[in-house]
């Protein structure tokens, strides 16, 4: 493989994100996530975005799919979206700063990030939502940092 790590077909990896939109009360996260567990199925990061009304709830999740098929079956209406995660070196203290200088010199507008440790190695990882996954992808390979794909969070 090449410095990007891109798969055989050319594409980055990448993570599927699992976007959860619920009512906003009292604990409509704990529901979500005993829902998953109840089919052994595991929360690898979460982000939420709340509104008066509402509430979303952005998931890593170990299978996706799977994750997003249970939601469905038990009511829930649930968006699946593409995003990167980046692997923050260990060797520094100035991981985040260098991806996100990366997506600023290359132009590219960055949506929202959160953070996650990956299960087996407890590598840091950034969540990364951008305008343009592709060339994200590109300017952060260049710049010598990994990028992770969704196997690595099962």
């Amino acid at each position: 493989m090449d410095d990007l790590d891109h798969d055989s077909a050319g594409s980055p990896p990448l993570v599927k994100q699992l976007s959860v939109f619920v009512a906003n009360r009292l604990g409509a996260l704990l529901t979500v996530t005993r829902c998953l567990d109840a089919y052994g199925l595991e929360v690898r990061a979460i982000s939420i975005i709340e509104a008066a009304d509402h509430a979303v709830f952005r998931l890593l999740v170990d299978r996706p799919g799977l994750d997003k098929e249970t939601l469905q079956s038990e009511g829930y209406s649930v968006f699946e979206s593409d995003i990167l995660g980046v692997a923050l070196p260990s060797t520094t203290s100035d991981g985040i700063r260098r991806v996100l200088s990366a997506l600023l010199l290359a132009e590219l507008n960055v949506h929202y990030v959160y953070s996650l440790v990956l299960p087996t190695t407890n590598t840091p990882v950034l969540a990364v939502h951008v305008e343009d996954i592709e060339a994200a992808a590109q300017i952060l390979g260049e710049k010598g940092l990994e990028l992770i794909g969704q196997e690595e969070l099962a």
